[in-house]
Parts: structure tokens; sequence; C-alpha cells
């Protein structure tokens, strides 16, 4: 069923009266009113507890909502509470579990919870892409190895295209296709090197979760780590 409760109390008036972006105001008035919201009835109660578990959310309160969200994601699937303001509430509660247990830095427990997502939703690109986030942040050696050799190769390309410029060109003009040669090889290595390592994160990912190698992602990072 969809769940449209009944509007039929001054408190939930009072409540959704704040609008749907004043979320630190509703937090505020649902945590000086906690007596009022037990007294509501089921179905506004629900409503009331949905809209505040979101809230917390947005501004950040992470602890606050995984010490919440269980109860009432039990909820939704027990009353059949499929949609909740135009979206799908299970889903949607069941990933911004997984981002807050990202942000309090437990990845082991937010892959878990993504995994069960893209059991549920495959295409769903913001799970896949936070699972391998969690991947990155679990400080795997041979990623941030690889990440830290291919840098080092485009810093010296660098190098050696400043050297050839400013020294090799002027002074040692024999020496020129040697410089070029070797300025090549570190770029195109590092850039082979960045590249590769985002691909095989994403095969080992694919695994896991499913094949599905995000080339976007790739290339955003690739330019953010060029940057």
């Amino acid at each position: 069923m969809n769940f449209n409760p009944p509007k039929n109390k001054n408190f939930y008036f009072e409540y959704h009266r704040m609008g749907t972006k004043a979320f630190r105001d509703k937090v505020r008035f649902y945590e000086d009113n906690r007596s009022i919201v037990n007294q509501l009835n089921y179905d506004d109660r629900i409503d009331i507890d949905l809209d505040y578990v979101l809230c917390l959310f947005e501004i950040g309160k992470y602890h606050k909502y995984l010490s919440k969200v269980d109860r009432l994601i039990e909820v939704t699937i027990v009353d059949n509470i499929y949609e909740y303001n135009g979206v799908n509430i299970y889903n949607d509660l069941l990933f911004k579990k997984a981002a807050c247990l990202f942000n309090t830095g437990q990845y082991i427990k937010s892959e878990k919870v993504l995994k069960a997502i893209v059991k549920l939703e495959p295409e769903n690109r913001l799970a896949r892409t936070l699972y391998g986030k969690c991947k990155r942040k679990q400080g795997r050696d041979w990623y941030e190895g690889t990440k830290a050799v291919a840098m080092v190769l485009l810093m010296s390309a660098i190098s050696i295209a400043f050297m050839e410029l400013l020294i090799v060109r002027p002074f040692y003009n024999d020496y020129v296709a040697t410089f070029s040669g070797m300025k090549i090889f570190f770029f195109v290595s590092g850039i082979l090197s960045l590249i590769g390592n985002e691909l095989y994160l994403n095969y080992i990912i694919g695994k896991e979760i499913g094949y599905k190698f995000d080339f976007e992602e790739i290339k955003k990072r690739y330019l953010k780590d060029r940057d």
C-alpha cells in the first residue's frame, strides 16, 4: 500500500507546516515534544518518525539516525509501506543507513548493506559508487601503492618536461630526443597505472556485486587525481 496517513493532530499539522526543507527546525520540534509524539495515533506517529529520521540524515546526525532506522525499516516491511513522499521508503532508508555507516567509518557494515541494495536494484549507481568508496577507504595496500607509483610517474614526466624545456633544449640539444622519450614513457606509464588501478578495483567490486564498469566514474577519478 502507499502510505498517506490522515493529518488530524495539532502537533502533526505544526510539524509539517514547517516545510520539507526545515530539517533542523523539525528535529528540534520533534525532540522538544517527544511525549506528544508518543501520544499520536499509530499512523501519524509512524509518519512523523519517518520524516524525523530523514531529517536527521539531512543535518548529519548519522549516529542518531543509525540508532533509530532499523526499527523503521522493520515497520515498513511489517506494514507494507511502499512509498513515502513519492520514493521507495524501504530502499531509501536502507541506502541512507549505508551512507551513515560509511560517514561514521563503518565501511565493512556499509558494504553489507550496499550489497543488499544492489540485489534489490542492480542498476543503482549511487550504491555501486558508494561500495567502491568503501573499498578504497579500507586502505587496500595494492590500490594505494599503485596509485602512489602512478603519481610519482606523472610527477617525473612533468619534471623531465621542465628540464627539457629549461636546460636540455638550450644547452644540450643532442639529448632532446632522449628526454622527450623519457617524458612520454613516464607520462603514459602513469596514466595507464591510474586507469588500470581503477579498472582492477572495479573488477574486484564486480566479482562481489555484479559486473558493471562505470567508465564515467573512472574518468572522474582520473581527472581528480590529475588535479
